[in-house]
Order: structure tokens, then C-alpha cells, then sequence
């Protein structure tokens, strides 16, 4: 893995989402989405750009999962590109048989650490998705009531999560 995303064509990851996740509603999904990017990379990640020796310096991970570009909408962070091909149908006929490619030992635990986020947010109802991302200040900085698609900042996202959960 050399590249800048683990996954350049996002819609890839968001397939693989809806065959794991048991109800994928939009917001399920987007919810989703967002802790994965998040959670990536306030993790792995940061070890693309960590220059100090540790267990994983033989190990390359691409600094951000994908090519996100999330807004601040009424209900959260919503990744504005799958919305609009969500909206467009690209994922009405989920395949249930879609796998990664694990054709290396990053991919396999970008893959683990991915199936144990969405298998939290799968027990999780859409709602209280809806209150967890509300709570993220990358969300509420940005968020104004009545103004749509709003950006929000890709490094603001990982640096909040590198801040109060890693």
C-alpha cells in the first residue's frame, strides 16, 4: 500500500458497507462513513507521517481512507458525493457477496479495524448516530441551521479525533 487513500474510489468502501451493515439506511451509512474516515485517520493514518521508530514502521498506510468530502447538514456530517450517487440509486441492488481485496497485511487490518467499526454502528439506531456525530465540534463549528452543504475540513475531522479519543 503506497498510495494516498486506502480506498481512491470511495464507493468501493461504501458497497463493502452495504453488505455488512444488517439496515443501511443513508444516514447508517453516512454515520458510518465518518467514524471510519475519523477513527482511520486519527489511527493509521497518523502513521503514514509518524517519523519516530515503532512497531509499525515497516508497515505503509495511506494517510486518509478516501477521498472524502463531508458537509455539515441538518443531521450530521454527510459525505456529499454519496449522497448524490445514493440519491441516484448506484446502491439500490446491494450485492451481499462484496468483498476487499485483503492482498496485503495493511489491507487485512484496515479491513479488521473497518468490520469492528461498522459492527458498532450496526447495533447502534439511526438517531443516536444522529446525537454521537452531533457531538463532534468539527460538526457543530461548521454547522448553521437553514444553510446547506456546508464544508467541512478533512484535517479538523482527524485532528478532533486524534485529540479526544486516541
Amino acid at each position: 500500500m503506497n498510495e494516498q487513500y486506502v480506498f481512491p474510489e470511495k464507493n468501493k468502501l461504501v458497497k463493502y458497507l452495504y453488505s455488512k451493515l444488517d439496515n443501511p439506511t443513508q444516514i447508517k451509512v453516512q454515520k458510518t462513513l465518518y467514524l471510519l474516515y475519523a477513527f482511520y485517520g486519527a489511527t493509521y493514518g497518523r502513521l503514514a507521517s509518524n517519523t519516530e521508530e515503532t512497531e509499525f514502521e515497516d508497515q505503509n498506510y495511506p494517510k486518509e481512507l478516501f477521498p472524502a468530502k463531508f458537509e455539515a447538514w441538518r443531521y450530521g456530517p454527510v459525505e456529499a458525493d454519496v449522497y448524490r450517487d445514493e440519491k441516484s440509486g448506484c446502491f439500490d441492488t446491494p450485492d451481499e457477496d462484496f468483498t476487499i481485496a485483503k492482498n496485503s497485511a495493511e489491507m487485512n487490518n484496515v479491513i479488521e479495524f473497518s468490520d469492528n467499526i461498522i459492527s458498532q454502528t450496526n447495533n447502534i439506531d439511526d438517531f443516536s448516530l444522529v446525537d454521537r456525530t452531533h457531538q463532534d465540534f468539527a460538526w457543530k463549528d461548521k454547522y448553521e441551521p437553514g444553510i446547506s452543504h456546508i464544508s467541512m475540513e478533512n484535517e479538523e475531522i482527524v485532528d478532533e479525533y486524534v485529540k479526544r479519543y486516541i
